[in-house]
């Protein structure tokens, strides 16, 4: 990743959320076009968020933090708070 790219990956959560202004957008826009990197990476980020979206929609089942709490203990020794 090139210092382009890290200067717009910095703000490419701004940019998914619309909080830019069109100056910056058509900046990243045109980086976009020409960055197969930073296309996938932004790919990446919107199917994550659409993936977490999806879930937080989902109920979580029963008797899911009992079991959660478990594991935890057991991988790390102690009752998480």
């Amino acid at each position: 990743m090139n210092e382009e790219c890290l200067q717009y990956f910095h703000r490419i959560s701004e940019y998914i959320d619309r909080e830019l202004d069109d100056a910056i957008c058509r900046k990243i826009d045109a980086h976009l076009k020409e960055c197969p990197e930073c296309r996938e990476c932004l790919n990446s980020l919107r199917k994550t968020i659409e993936l977490c979206r999806q879930a937080s929609e989902e109920a979580v089942p029963e008797g899911f933090r009992k079991r959660l709490r478990a594991v935890l203990k057991e991988c790390f020794g102690a009752q998480p708070t």
